[in-house]
């Protein structure tokens, strides 16, 4: 009987795969958003030049939005860089705070994952973050 092989790729080359998806967006996002140009360039050259006040505060809000998507897609790839670093030390699917083997179930829907779930939950608590 043949063995069946995984058609997964290895993890290292999905989280460079998720590294590049995710650089690409965030710059795709900060193009769009105009967070590299100045406000007046962002909204059409001359702030005065809006017709209502209210057009301004959403072309501010619009920025703001999309800065805070630039900041978290950057926070992911982060993620992806530190688990990234745990696939080069050989340490990739351990969970770094219990040392115990993190589920592949887990790593398949999560591949940045650096702690199992229960570590990952406390220190979600510690550092007031929610899912």
């Amino acid at each position: 009987m043949a063995s069946r092989k995984s058609t997964q790729p290895a993890p290292e080359e999905r989280l460079e795969a998720q590294r590049r998806h995710l650089e690409d967006l965030a710059a795709a996002c900060g193009e769009d958003a105009g967070l590299h140009k100045p406000l007046a360039d962002f909204v059409g050259g001359a702030i005065s030049g809006i017709p209502e006040e209210t057009d301004f505060a959403q072309a501010l809000s619009e920025r703001e939005t999309s800065g805070i998507l630039v900041h978290l897609l950057d926070y992911n790839r982060e993620q992806v860089e530190h688990a990234l670093e745990r696939v080069r030390e050989g340490a990739y699917g351990v969970c770094e705070a219990c040392a115990v083997r993190i589920p592949a179930e887990r790593l398949k829907y999560q591949p940045a994952a650096t702690r199992c779930i229960e570590c990952q939950s406390q220190w979600d608590r510690m550092n007031g973050r929610t899912a």
